[in-house]
């Protein structure tokens, strides 16, 4: 491996193809969830409701990502990152605690999570 800077325009392509590979993710995270809902000993289960709404938060979570991911590259191409545009991206994400935390990063104060936060409250 060579250790050469990586040019903006490589960043960039780098950047789209993540969100392609995100999109993915989320495709098939809620084809996942759909063949859970088909299994007759899941779709009986007590909350398989709640696992099949768990799977579309999860699917529109990664979608928003890959959705940040797409304006940040196309912002940074552009030269326009100015702070309230990027909050404003942030702000897509469905879930409040990912949105506090990609706040937190993009301030300054980190985005780090707690070892003793639950899933429940690191999804939230």
């Amino acid at each position: 491996m060579t250790d050469t800077k990586l040019e903006g325009s490589a960043a960039l392509r780098l950047l789209k193809g993540v969100a392609g590979e995100l999109r993915d993710l989320a495709i098939e995270t809620a084809r996942f969830g759909e063949m859970l809902a088909d299994d007759p000993g899941i779709a009986g289960a007590k909350d398989a409701i709640g696992l099949l709404q768990r799977f579309d938060l999860y699917s529109q979570n990664i979608e928003a990502h890959a959705r940040l991911i797409d304006q940040l590259s196309l912002r940074l191409e552009t030269g326009s990152t100015d702070l309230d545009a990027l909050h404003d991206l942030i702000g897509a994400i469905p879930f409040f605690r990912i949105r506090e935390r990609l706040r937190a990063e993009l301030n300054g104060g980190g985005g780090k999570t707690t070892n003793d936060e639950t899933l429940e409250e690191h999804w939230g």
